[in-house]
């Protein structure tokens, strides 16, 4: 790095020392920021498009980190990894070279000035003052640039003034700010050597929306989720979200400013488990202040038979993660969860924060890790007071993960995503585990309708995976967690465990009910069972055996599914969905066998439940 620089000039050789040629190689730079916000499109080149160059950042209001990478044709990780695919023949070298620029604002601006420097290209300037529609200056505005449709860049200006370079070209400029609306496009064409004054003159100041967000029926606050379904929405992460949660305290509102606009907001508390969320229409008006009272239906208290449930998968803003930890808090409170969970990678960074603010809020918390190797992921809990991560994973055997976890106090080691690429179940199956299989873990876990990357979860893999272990009579149990990273892109709890609890709750009635398998993971559908899961039963040979259960759905029931021993053998499904229904299922079990239900509901959501085991004994 050059003094007084922002760019530190990166350049690594690699070279194949082996006899045969390595093909199909992705090599490049990662850049992967503890929170803030991405610039994932269209700034960075598409994945197999065969486009060269380009570049990519993360952000936030105080900070801009950009990687500069000439040589990449492939972006992965919403533009986080930049490589190219070549191949590298027996004793070939190949040099890749990038530049990391890091900046004191979050802005593309310099971004872009780096690349008109390394491009030689021909540019211009346009400057310029933003006002508001009241003539007032915008003391920090932005000024956003298109070109083609799509945002190229935006640099921030200050009391009321801009200037930024482009290259030479055609471009649309609009100007905004911290809550303003965004004014109207104004097309500008930029030439070698000159600039250009474009001046803004209607930018709309914001209003103010205060929130309350209260049960219908009994009337208390709710901590809620509230988002913009239609409406504006910053393109400036920093400038305005359109996702916002109800505070700690007080519970149930919100005020936020927002830009002036016509608006749906979608408001959800504990939605798609125990309400349905609630469609609200609002206009704001430039300097408005709006006070909301939103009323929630709640159509299902879970807690009143005895099942608490946690999201047992969840991020915070350490690695790979988007979100402070207190709102992974308000996020988990507003998905309508008991117990509060946190399991960064390789971390407890943020677990005594998470303690605490739990606590201020009287919420029981589980401190978790995930542990991390590229061949299986784990997330170990509840860790004792003052643990930490000592175990470098990337050398680690399965063995000595497990070891750590242990060592670490975690009563339950969970497999995460088993069949993702850095998934146990996986790797086992290609024999890249290090150790191979180890029957050391509590709990296996199901995924959310689609994974991180939007693909459907492999949960019929696991979930036969599952079940062909306890036909082998293999005590493993199923845990659900979301694995979210970004609270604000993703849902908190969208798939989450439940754990029946006699009496009140506690961590340790809590995780001893996962482990002894008195549980169910669900993606929305609900059940109260009459023979609680896990449970052992002695039954007598040619007598018949009922399962009952009551099942719910606020979404609707479509089908409930009796498995044994890995086969559907019953289905009860619902010409009209019902949200609330008795069921039995009679069987005569002629052995040794286990019962376990698969609820759909008419969203398409699942519940897979733990098993009910049965001895057929005299």
């Amino acid at each position: 790095i050059r003094d007084g620089d922002s760019r530190i000039h990166i350049v690594t050789e690699m070279t194949n020392l082996g006899d045969e040629a390595l093909a199909e190689l992705l090599t490049g730079y990662v850049v992967w920021p503890d929170g803030g916000y991405l610039v994932d499109e269209p700034i960075v080149t598409a994945a197999g498009t065969g486009e060269r160059g380009g570049w990519t950042a993360a952000y936030d209001e105080g900070w801009l980190v950009g990687l500069h990478a000439p040589f990449s044709d492939y972006v992965t990780r919403r533009g986080r990894d930049r490589y190219t695919q070549h191949v590298l023949q027996p004793f070939e070298s190949r040099r890749f070279e990038a530049w990391l620029q890091i900046e004191p604002r979050g802005e593309l601006a310099p971004m872009m000035a780096t690349e008109i420097e390394f491009g030689d290209l021909a540019a211009g300037r346009i400057e310029g003052r933003v006002l508001d529609t009241d003539g007032g200056i915008v003391a920090q505005p932005a000024v956003v640039v298109a070109q083609a449709g799509k945002t190229i860049a935006w640099t921030l200006g200050e009391d009321g003034e801009y200037s930024m370079q482009l290259p030479e070209g055609d471009y649309e400029l609009y100007a905004t700010a911290r809550g303003y609306a965004r004014g109207a496009s104004k097309r500008v064409s930029v030439t070698r050597g000159r600039t250009f004054n474009f001046s803004f003159d209607d930018v709309q100041p914001p209003g103010r929306a205060e929130f309350k967000v209260i049960d219908t029926e009994a009337g208390g606050a709710l901590d809620a989720k509230i988002s913009v379904k239609q409406g504006y929405k910053p393109l400036i992460g920093y400038f305005g979200k359109s996702t916002f949660f109800t505070e700690l305290d007080p519970i149930g509102e919100l005020a936020v400013d927002i830009a002036p606009g016509d608006y749906e907001f979608e408001i959800s508390a504990g939605g798609g488990f125990l309400s349905a969320p609630v469609a609200l229409a609002l206009t704001i008006a430039p300097g408005e202040r709006l006070a909301i009272e939103v009323e929630v239906p709640i159509a299902a208290v879970p807690q009143a038979h005895g099942w608490f449930s946690a999201d047992l998968h969840h991020h915070s803003d350490v690695l790979d993660g988007f979100t402070e930890a207190e709102y992974v808090l308000r996020s988990e409170l507003a998905a309508g969860v008991d117990i509060a969970f946190l399991s960064d990678h390789d971390s407890v960074q943020n677990n005594e924060l998470m303690r605490s603010l739990a606590a201020a809020r009287g919420v029981p918390f589980i401190p978790g890790t995930e542990l991390s190797p590229s061949w299986g992921h784990f997330n170990a809990y509840p860790l004792d007071d003052g643990a930490t991560v000592e175990i470098d994973t990337g050398r680690a055997s399965v063995q000595e993960i497990f070891a750590a976890a242990r060592d670490m106090g975690a009563d339950a080691i969970a497999v995460n995503h088993p069949y993702s690429d850095y998934g146990y179940f996986e790797n086992l199956e290609k024999e890249a585990v290090p150790g191979g299989l180890d029957k050391g873990f509590d709990l296996v876990e199901i995924g959310p309708v689609l994974d991180n990357r939007g693909e459907p979860s492999r949960n019929t893999d696991v979930i036969e995976r599952v079940w062909k272990m306890w036909n082998e009579n293999e005590r493993v149990y199923l845990a659900a967690g979301s694995d979210v990273h970004d609270v604000w892109v993703k849902e908190s709890a969208r798939i989450r465990t439940f754990v029946y609890v006699d009496g009140e709750l506690s961590i340790e009635k809590f995780i001893a009910g996962l482990k002894a398998g008195h549980a169910y993971a669900s993606q929305g559908p609900l059940v109260y069972p009459e023979i609680l899961f896990g449970s052992e039963l002695q039954h007598l040979p040619g007598t018949d055996l009922d399962l009952r259960y009551v099942v719910q759905a606020v979404a609707g029931l479509r089908a409930v599914k009796l498995i044994e021993k890995g086969r559907t053998i019953d289905m009860l499904t619902f010409d009209e969905p019902a949200d609330l229904a008795p069921i039995r299922f009679s069987v005569r079990p002629e052995g040794t066998t286990w019962y376990s239900l698969v609820i759909e509901d008419d969203a398409g959501r699942t519940a897979f439940t733990n098993p009910v085991w049965v001895n057929v004994t005299n």
